[in-house]
């Protein structure tokens, strides 16, 4: 099967060696424009992102870290935080969250597009959003953070990554057989 879309899907890897260097803000825009693209329901567009860059950000930012991730993490030179707006007038009458799933999908379309510049786009659970509310207050507004990327080129030196996850990046990756996740009726 040739499809670039899969193809590119499983070029994508989670690696936690990000080398420090700066990305140019053609790139973070690219990203950026990748992300505007997902659709959304009601066409309602109710993610913003955060992007972190400058070095005063950045301290600011990696405070939010937890767990295993301060260690890695915290040599990305960009930290994303996606959020999604509650209001965003489009919740079906049932209450099901349509701005948390638009978010996703914007998110996904960040990730794509790092892989295809060569970039680790890699998503954390391990951050506290209370944190992020504290230090960006005023840029996240009413809007809920829901997901931290990490980005920034792949980096050669696994010095800072845990032992625990040292080489993960180089098994081979499974995924379930798609009779396992699909049902054709």
């Amino acid at each position: 099967m040739e499809n670039p879309v899969i193809d590119l899907l499983w070029k994508r890897r989670a690696t936690r060696s990000i080398d420090t260097e700066a990305l140019p803000m053609g790139v973070m825009e690219e990203i950026l424009e990748a992300a505007r693209l997902a659709p959304s329901c009601y066409n309602k567009q109710p993610w913003r992102f955060l992007f972190i860059h400058s070095d005063k950000a950045l301290e600011k930012g990696r405070k939010s870290l937890t767990g295993g991730n301060t260690k890695w993490a915290n040599r990305a030179p960009l930290l994303i935080v996606g959020s999604s707006h509650p209001d965003s007038d489009c919740k079906p009458k049932d209450g099901r969250e349509y701005d948390k799933f638009d978010t996703g999908m914007a998110v996904m379309n960040i990730m794509l597009a790092a892989t295809h510049l060569g970039l680790v786009a890699r998503p954390m659970a391990g951050w506290d959003p209370q944190v992020i509310r504290e230090e960006f207050g005023e840029q996240i507004g009413k809007n809920e953070p829901v997901v931290m990327l990490a980005v920034g080129k792949p980096g050669d030196d696994e010095s800072h990554v845990p032992d625990s996850y040292k080489g993960i990046e180089d098994k081979p990756r499974t995924r379930k057989a798609a009779d396992e996740i699909a049902t054709f009726l």
